[in-house]
């Protein structure tokens, strides 16, 4: 009696179990999926543009002799001159870099009186030194210095800045605002409204400097003229937000 009576109870638990199953359990959806979230993904673009800190160039000597031996003395003589004015002028030993150093034949065509084809040859010999100078207001006097010092081989001048922090949180935040304007833009093109921010994404790029090129110089008379303009900064973010 009492076996019975524990297998009747069992009976009544389990199907109490599986009616409350069949109750409280979500019904499932007729596909079984769930709907894709529908986006709108942009890219935004926005530029900051700020007076260049510093400016880079490239000076050195080149010189010519019979014989490579003259040229090197020569160019030796003339490059430890202009080395020196260079650091008189408060430009660090850190910011004075070895950049280019050759020695390479020349061979001209002269006149003979057989006619017959002959050359000269001479030796060239060119040092030259990067320079990063920290005080842009003071590159046009630097330049005529050295000139004035003996560089004869002046080119690649390029303005840049030391730190670019500053340029690349404002260029951010216009390139932000940038692409929420281009999905509202094209959320009302297509008759719907933008919604929250699903994914972001920085692209990142490689800001161009300002280039101030300069020919090789022989001499310059006055104070040189130089124009730093501005440096740009652009900065690109990738958004996709949600369509309501």
């Amino acid at each position: 009696m009492k076996n019975r009576s524990l297998t009747i109870a069992g009976t009544l638990l389990l199907a109490g179990v599986l009616m409350f199953s069949a109750c409280g359990a979500p019904a499932a959806s007729q596909t079984g999926t769930q709907q894709p979230i529908r986006t709108i993904t942009v890219v935004g673009q926005g530029k900051a543009s700020g007076a260049p800190t510093v400016a880079h160039i490239n000076i050195g000597v080149e010189t010519s002799a019979p014989s490579a031996q003259e040229a090197m003395d020569a160019n030796r003589a003339r490059m430890a001159t202009l080395l020196e004015k260079i650091k008189a002028l408060g430009i660090a030993e850190k910011d004075i870099q070895t950049s280019n150093f050759s020695i390479y034949t020349e061979q001209r065509p002269v006149a003979t009186a057989t006619g017959k084809e002959e050359f000269t040859v001479s030796y060239r010999v060119s040092n030259q030194v990067s320079l990063t100078i920290r005080d842009v207001a003071k590159l046009g006097d630097i330049l005529d210095q050295a000139v004035a010092a003996g560089a004869n081989n002046v080119y690649g001048v390029y303005f840049g800045m030391e730190s670019t922090a500053e340029l690349e949180a404002q260029a951010r935040e216009k390139a932000v605002a940038d692409a929420q304007a281009r999905a509202e833009a094209l959320a009302s093109l297509s008759g719907v409204s933008v919604g929250e921010v699903i994914s972001i994404s920085e692209v990142i790029g490689t800001p161009s400097p300002v280039y101030y090129g300069l020919a090789k110089v022989e001499g310059m008379g006055g104070a040189t003229p130089i124009q730093p303009g501005e440096y740009e900064m652009t900065m690109s973010v990738q958004v996709t937000y949600a369509i309501r």
